[in-house]
């Protein structure tokens, strides 16, 4: 549910672009804006967890010199 408010300002050029996209997508400007604001700055974080999670696996495989414990290195991965 939507229930927090922002007033944006665009110019007369970005304005036309923005509505222009949204009929071609058949939605709203405001949705249109959301989404851009979700891939911009919330897939970001994502793609920042599942770096560390990255990070962290090498980590562990380079203190084992043994066999990979693929189990642990998967459950693992899985809480990212």
């Amino acid at each position: 549910m939507l229930n927090k408010r922002t007033n944006i300002l665009f110019d007369e050029k970005m304005w036309q672009r923005l509505t222009n996209k949204a009929k071609e997508r058949k939605t709203s400007v405001g949705k249109l804006v959301r989404q851009a604001v979700e891939k911009a700055y919330v897939a970001d974080e994502e793609l920042e967890k599942r770096k560390k999670a990255l990070e962290e696996i090498l980590k562990i495989r380079k203190v084992s010199k043994k066999r990979i414990d693929y189990k642990f290195l998967i459950n693992y991965g899985r809480k990212y």
